[in-house]
């Protein structure tokens, strides 16, 4: 990543952490008039590591019964995140019977 100067002070700004709703996100700090600042890079990273966040709970789900088939739903807070109301997002299902899971990526 490219060296930050701050915009105020002209001089290289360091790396240094802000914690928001409980997460600890990465920043970069002026050393001299303290200014802080979220580069876009870091922005995306701290978005992804909070919508992680708000996922971390556990889901627990019943597979229901749908003719000769089965399937579940999801949780609203999964869907908003990973956009499956999209018709052009399609679920890749891999099942790892060593482990007994089944993992489901976005296509």
């Amino acid at each position: 990543m490219a060296e930050r100067k701050c915009i105020n002070c002209g001089i290289p700004m360091k790396k240094t952490y802000v914690v928001y709703r409980g997460v600890k996100l990465e920043a970069r700090q002026c050393p001299k008039c303290k200014e802080k600042i979220f580069t876009e890079d870091l922005t995306m990273k701290a978005i992804s590591k909070l919508e992680s966040k708000r996922l971390e709970e556990e889901y627990i789900k019943h597979p229901i019964k749908i003719g000769h088939s089965w399937g579940m739903t999801f949780p609203k807070e999964v869907t908003d995140v990973f956009n499956l109301n999209n018709t052009a997002i399609k679920l890749k299902i891999h099942p790892n019977l060593d482990k007994d899971k089944i993992e489901i990526s976005l296509k």
